[in-house]
């Protein structure tokens, strides 16, 4: 009895022998993993937070200078993770940048760059589109039966060699005085003088809006009936939204050097929070002009932004002179001078009424007006939006114009997208290519942790 009762305790001792081994094995095991799952964890946070780390060291410049969070390099490329992992023993790091900046992300940029901003900005000025017809200047006038094409060679001729006419003028003079205009030879001899300086520095210039372009001449009739089917398209183009474009209008005509080196003299050229653009490339380049045209070459950009400008300023001017009975007595006096002059040097043999020239006048009148405007807002100067005394007056100083204002009303006729992307490749010119994410991995020996991310503002707009 005795030895199967020590036989029931040594099965019993065996029993929990091999109960307390599985139990030693199973937390042998269980402290192991979870030694491993903090080795896992402290790798997974130190990859996370060297991502963070990373994403901070955006380029400050590029931000003051475009507004855009964005990488180029990383420099300190792993010190955080080797902080936080030196006691792991054997792990590696690795990470490459992500995400080339595109056009939703620059619009993302512009909208949160802009918010802020924008509001300093006075609204924008939307002129109104004037519905002008000067379809007589060239075509045949109806009561006389002659066209500009009939007596403009023969007027150009004189302009080109005055002394060869010097005595048919006092010839014009007598005529005037029989008439009754000789008050008037003095207008008419300054507005000769003036057309003949700007004909001199600008005989023709190339206007482009949209597809369409034309060679600007006052002195080739095919050129002005070009110039008035361009403005026509112009006039009859359809407006975008201005909500949805202000902002990018707004930043793209303030963030981008243009043509003009100074304003008022000696102000330099900034972007939209004051930051010369010297400082951002070292000469000038045009970049205003190449968002309008996109023309690779800037001198191409230049005179196409010119005409555009010549052609503004001279539906305003001519608009401006219409409204202005000073200017079309003036303009009436002229031609009668110049229907004398016309008489003389065809010999009789072409009449034309002064009625007719007068608003042949005004438009030469306009155009000289318009091209002396173009070359004061190139030099960085103001002109009036509008030469009228009511509408001067009633604007104040938003009746004074700038270079850059005129263009926050040609960038609305370039679409979104095209706009967008001239942007971005102004902008890598700057600052090389962009990257707004990372990705990146850590190692410990056979576990890998990987983390990619970019910048909010980019995910929350896409």
């Amino acid at each position: 009895m005795k030895q199967k009762l020590c036989g029931r305790h040594g099965t019993i001792m065996l029993f929990l022998c091999f109960l307390l081994s599985a139990v030693i094995i199973m937390e042998s095991i269980y402290i192991a993993g979870a030694y491993r799952r903090k080795r896992e964890v402290i790798l997974a946070e130190a990859v996370s937070h060297q991502v963070e780390q990373a994403l901070s060291q955006f380029d400050r410049n590029y931000l003051d200078w475009y507004g855009v969070y964005a990488l180029t390099s990383v420099d300190a490329d792993r010190a955080v993770f080797d902080r936080m992992t030196k006691h792991l023993g054997n792990v590696d790091y690795c990470y490459e940048l992500t995400d080339e900046l595109k056009e939703d992300d620059l619009r993302a940029v512009i909208s949160e760059y802009m918010r802020l901003r924008g509001i300093a900005f006075e609204g924008s000025v939307m002129m109104d589109r004037l519905n002008i017809s000067i379809s007589q200047i060239t075509g045949n006038d109806k009561l006389s039966g002659v066209g500009v094409a009939a007596w403009l060679p023969t007027f150009k001729a004189y302009l080109e060699n005055k002394e060869k006419y010097s005595p048919l003028i006092t010839v014009v003079e007598k005529v005037c005085k029989a008439t009754g205009i000789s008050d008037k030879l003095s207008d008419f001899f300054d507005f000769i003088d003036d057309l003949s300086e700007v004909w001199a520095k600008n005989s023709s210039t190339t206007m482009q809006i949209g597809d369409s372009s034309a060679y600007v001449s006052v002195f080739d009739p095919t050129c002005l009936q070009s110039l008035t089917g361009a403005m026509d398209a112009y006039m009859d183009m359809d407006l975008p939204s201005v909500a949805d474009r202000l902002l990018m209008n707004e930043y793209a005509t303030f963030s981008f050097d243009s043509n003009v080196k100074s304003y008022d003299g000696d102000e330099e050229e900034t972007n939209i929070i004051g930051i010369p653009f010297k400082e951002m490339h070292d000469k000038n380049r045009g970049d205003l002009e190449y968002l309008l045209v996109g023309e690779s070459r800037p001198i191409v950009n230049t005179y196409v932004s010119f005409g555009l400008l010549l052609g503004t300023r001279l539906l305003l001017d001519m608009s401006a002179y219409l409204m202005d009975d000073t200017k079309k007595a003036i303009a009436l006096g002229i031609a009668e001078v110049l229907s004398v002059l016309i008489a003389v040097l065809s010999g009789g043999s072409i009449l034309v009424e002064p009625s007719t020239l007068q608003y042949v006048v005004l438009f030469i009148m306009a155009y000289i007006r318009a091209y002396r405007d173009g070359m004061t807002l190139l030099s960085g100067y103001s002109v009036p939006l509008f030469y009228n005394d009511n509408v001067t007056d009633t604007l104040g100083d938003f009746a004074d114009t700038y270079y850059r204002d005129y263009f926050r009303i040609f960038l609305l006729f370039v679409p979104e997208e095209t706009l967008l992307c001239r942007m971005r490749q102004v902008i890598t010119m700057d600052c090389g290519q962009l990257y707004t994410g990372i990705s990146a991995t850590g190692s410990l020996g056979d576990a890998e942790y990987h983390v990619k991310r970019r910048y909010e503002l980019y995910e929350a707009k896409n």
